[in-house]
């Protein structure tokens, strides 16, 4: 991208300097975005362009914006397609990097005496926000000031030294998030791309650590979703992680590596899950009853808190995760619980759930907190109610939900919107439930979509 400044004459016109500067000097291929993350943060960050698709074309002028959760201080980092890294921000005409909270920062700001203007090399590239609640020092970025130029080149040392000063801190002490952005010479070429959708299905009933039950029906939820997402939905591509496969570092492959990859902006992402669900005390202050909602992969393990931690998916993680689909429509089909005890049929860690008789809130505190600050395409689907239990048929061919919300999906050929498939499992599955095991399970819903999200369009 070429920075350029400008200068406003008093007859209202801009009067381009088109020199560039000199160019930043090549970064550590290897120091990636990715690289620059926080999986638990306490507060959420989020990045946003002003072009809707994020696609520019050379010579186009981009506009960043940033909010944040809390107030901190904003370091905005872009990485070109040639591997090369510069700061943005802050910069010599934007030198306070203070951010408030909740307040819509843009770079370059409206007032601002320089633009920022599409050039080659052109590809694939990365804004990267970084919000901390103390400054970095200037000396860890490996240069003697952020604020001489419109732009600060970083080297290799200078990546590196910001990754470890960041890794260093507790994860309640900063938060980041991303955005790709194409460029590309003209961009005739890609206007006509038509929506994607694409799904994940994550099934698991069986698991490395023995002290977790088996539930046999969940390899049978997961094979039966795969074909109907593809037969029945329109579903282009099927991610397909059964048992073995579905490790905690293959499903963080599969959503924030392979669906980032194979969709675009205004592309929808469905992803399913069916398993064991439970809670662990919180360890960073951003849940209001104290405790972590976790969903287990196949090597979670329940040695101590710690070993919880490191090998389940919680929710803070998941919620990390889903910001990295930011500007497509996500939705998550979950049916598991977190409690259950020993009842016949029920989906549940049975007597390691420390609060059993408490919410379980999987993404709900996530989501709501994405939502205040732009991210609003994200909806959960969800087989029971806080305090309700999750139940699988007695024959353990399928979950109750999925059992349901598999017939829909493969009778008729009418639509089927999010709202519609949930107005039809509210009423199914309770029925079944209060007749075959005598007590109440109602899915619900937490849809910050814009409507209609169409599962079978």
């Amino acid at each position: 991208m070429r920075f350029t400044s400008c200068l406003v004459l008093s007859f209202g016109l801009l009067a381009m300097a088109c020199g560039a500067g000199e160019p930043p000097e090549k970064g550590d291929r290897n120091v990636t975005p990715e690289k620059v993350c926080n999986d638990r943060p306490a507060f959420a960050v989020r990045a946003d362009v002003d072009h809707p698709d994020r696609i520019y074309q050379q010579g186009d002028l981009m506009v960043v914006s940033v909010i944040s959760e809390k107030e901190g201080y904003l370091y905005l980092l872009y990485w070109s397609a040639d591997g090369r890294v510069s700061c943005l921000f802050p910069n010599l005409y934007q030198q306070d990097n203070r951010i408030p909270a909740g307040k819509l920062v843009t770079v370059p700001a409206p007032a601002a005496a320089f633009q920022l203007r599409v050039a080659p090399p052109l590809g694939k590239e990365t804004l990267k926000a970084v919000v901390t609640l103390q400054p970095v020092p200037v000396d860890k970025f490996g240069v003697p000031s952020l604020t001489k130029g419109i732009s600060t080149p970083l080297t290799e040392d200078g990546l590196k030294s910001v990754v470890v000063e960041l890794k260093q801190k507790p994860s309640t002490a900063w938060a980041e998030h991303q955005v790709q952005v194409t460029t590309v010479a003209n961009r005739d070429g890609v206007r006509g791309h038509a929506p994607r959708r694409v799904a994940v299905v994550v099934a698991l009933g069986r698991f490395a650590d023995k002290r977790i039950r088996p539930l046999p029906a969940c390899q049978s939820d997961g094979r039966a979703m795969a074909a109907v997402l593809k037969d029945r939905c329109g579903v282009d591509e099927v991610i397909v992680l059964v048992d073995e496969q579905a490790t905690l570092e293959n499903i963080e492959e599969a959503i924030r590596r392979k669906v980032a990859d194979a969709t675009r902006p205004g592309d929808l992402v469905l992803i399913y899950w069916t398993g064991h669900g439970a809670r662990c005390a919180d360890d960073n202050g951003d849940e209001k009853d104290g405790y972590e909602e976790y969903l287990v992969p196949f090597g979670g393990r329940l040695d101590d808190l710690e070993t919880i931690r490191r090998t389940m998916l919680l929710d803070d993680t998941f919620g990390r995760w889903m910001q990295d689909l930011d500007g497509r429509k996500v939705v998550l089909i979950l049916d598991a619980c977190h409690s259950g005890g020993l009842v016949a049929g029920a989906k549940g860690l049975e007597l390691y759930d420390p609060l059993p008789d408490q919410p379980f809130d999987f993404l709900d505190g996530e989501l709501a907190r994405t939502k205040d600050i732009g991210q609003k395409e994200t909806a959960v689907l969800y087989s029971a109610q806080a305090r309700q239990v999750a139940f699988a048929r007695r024959q353990d061919d399928f979950s109750t939900m999925t059992y349901f919300l598999l017939e829909m999906l493969k009778s008729g050929h009418d639509p089927i919107t999010l709202t519609q498939a949930y107005g039809k499992l509210k009423v199914e599955v309770p029925r079944f439930v209060e007749r075959e095991f005598g007590t109440t399970q109602t899915p619900g819903l937490i849809d910050n979509t814009t409507p209609p999200v169409y599962l079978r369009p």
